[in-house]
């Protein structure tokens, strides 16, 4: 019993390891069977939406700050003077970047589509002796919210 193992197991294995290249390959399969062995999906990014945020930030006394640069000199009149005053500017980024969100998707279908392929081939294969496939999938874009 120690070493033995499922003859369904070792058809659903082949199928994964016979992965193509065009669906990403041994990369591919490794990810599939380590999802599957801890029942998650890939990350996506469920809820994230990019925030502009300063690109450095001080903290004092009296609190978080967002640092600022001179980006120029203007002149000014104040009280009856001409004065010279630095123009400040705080350099801002997006976090998470609006690409690493699309690049997470892209990845979830990529890996929707590899299961699928699995799935399928396990159907039209019909070597499972005691396992049954099912229809029933992850949704392929969680992330698009149903119209209904």
């Amino acid at each position: 019993m120690g070493s033995y193992t499922h003859a369904d197991a070792e058809v659903v294995a082949a199928t994964v390891a016979s992965m193509p290249d065009a669906l990403g390959g041994i990369r591919m399969a490794i990810s599939i069977a380590e999802l599957a062995r801890v029942g998650l999906t890939p990350d996506w990014m469920p809820g994230v939406v990019p925030r502009c945020v300063p690109v450095e930030t001080r903290s004092n006394q009296h609190g978080e700050r967002a640092s600022t640069i001179v980006v120029g000199t203007e002149r000014v009149l104040s009280r009856g003077k001409w004065r010279r005053v630095e123009v400040l500017a705080c350099p801002v980024t997006w976090r998470p970047h609006p690409e690493q969100i699309t690049f997470a998707r892209r990845c979830y279908e990529e890996w929707w589509q590899a299961l699928d392929w699995v799935r399928e081939g396990l159907v039209a294969g019909g070597m499972l002796r005691e396992m049954e496939v099912t229809a029933v999938m992850p949704k392929v874009r969680p992330w698009e919210r149903e119209v209904g």
